[in-house]
């Protein structure tokens, strides 16, 4: 039997105004594509379906075709919401999807049933914080580990081949965090919880995490699908196959190839442009940092070579060996208004008009009379 496990498509999600459906209609139809040549049977969908809890009508669209196009090619799936998704809209209609072996959960309360497939039994963990397990359950436990820990003793497990699917932040053994990629910033809003918790499962498959790694070594990340974040584009993207042979079970990575690449390109402004070595990425989208002097209208002339050019920033040379604590002791000695005209001059070698001057002023104004209120 081989499972495959994917999360955090993220459907919908725009960067630097580019709408990323094209590419992610192109990962969905190869996923199907991917499944019957390695004869796949199975589909676990870890959470964040979508980019937003109220997507766009293409990206529900362009999900219900996945969805259609999995009963199509007899595959099975396992699907749960993530903290990205609405739990109303990814289960709207879910018991008409189990007819066809669709099961999808977005209930915490659920998750304690198993479902039982092929002679595999899946618990379904939706993302549900530790207040909201308290009040499907009616308890009061006051962390995370706690609340899952209760979620846990309802649950009986059977022998065999029992899989977890769940949409959180677990920590590794050793309690250390996970890396995050485009999620990372946001993980200090997000409870974690510990990986003990999912130890007596055969195989736990988490989304969340964009970056795929193993948090122990049968609970794994598989990552996003699609490099939506600068850091994302230092490591490959891949599908996650678990391969089960009786009670045993086997990991193995695929690279993912996406419809467009994404990279970061960091050199100097005219090499950036001009030198030959880049000339693969033209169809890429492009992180461009540039290690030299700022440039006049630099993205224009940027997209003018890579069309799908998302932002620059430049890696100033003068910052290196900044006294920071000096740093801070001369911002704490100026006002707002040249502290703006400070980073101004920084980012762009120019100083601020009369006319920008005011509007700043005004807007500055306008924010501190909020704070008041």
């Amino acid at each position: 039997m081989k499972i495959l496990h994917i999360a955090d498509i993220h459907l919908g999600k725009k960067i630097a105004g580019y709408s990323l459906l094209e590419d992610q209609k192109y990962f969905l139809d190869n996923t199907i594509k991917y499944m019957k040549n390695n004869a796949i049977e199975h589909l676990i969908i870890a959470g964040d379906i979508y980019d937003i809890s109220s997507p766009s009508g293409e990206a529900i669209e362009t999900f219900n075709k996945f969805l259609n196009a999995l009963k199509k090619n007899n595959i099975k799936a396992f699907i749960i919401s993530g903290n990205h998704d609405s739990n109303e809209r990814v289960g709207y209609g879910n018991k008409l999807f189990e007819e066809s072996n669709i099961y999808i959960n977005t209930d915490i309360k659920e998750s304690i049933n198993k479902i039982s497939v092929d002679g595999i039994n899946y618990y379904l963990f939706p993302y549900a914080s530790a207040q909201e397990i308290n009040n499907k359950f009616g308890v009061s436990y006051k962390t995370y580990d706690e609340a899952m820990n209760y979620v846990m003793d309802q649950i009986k497990l059977d022998s065999g081949v029992n899989i977890a699917i769940a949409h959180q932040l677990v920590l590794h053994d050793n309690n250390k965090p996970v890396v995050g990629g485009g999620e990372e910033p946001i993980v200090g809003t997000i409870q974690n919880i510990s990986s003990s918790i999912y130890s007596k499962f055969t195989y736990t498959a988490l989304g969340h995490i964009h970056r795929p790694q193993k948090v122990s070594e049968n609970i794994r990340y598989c990552g996003s699908p699609l490099a939506y974040h600068i850091d994302e584009t230092k490591y490959e993207k891949t599908y996650t196959v678990i391969e089960i042979d009786g009670n045993k079970i086997n990991i193995k990575e695929d690279k993912i190839i996406p419809l467009r690449g994404f990279v970061e390109i960091k050199d100097t402004f005219e090499n950036i442009i001009n030198n030959p070595k880049y000339e693969e990425y033209r169809g890429y989208y492009i992180y461009a940092t540039i290690t030299d002097d700022p440039v006049e209208n630099a993205m224009a002339k940027i997209k003018n070579v890579y069309p799908y050019a998302i932002a620059i920033r430049y890696e100033r040379k003068e910052i290196q060996g900044v006294d920071i604590n000096k740093r801070i002791e001369e911002i704490d000695n100026i006002t707002s208004e040249e502290l703006f005209e400070k980073l101004y001059k920084e980012q762009t070698e120019k100083e601020l008009t009369d006319f920008q001057k005011e509007i700043i002023n005004k807007l500055l104004k306008e924010s501190e009379k909020d704070e008041v209120d």
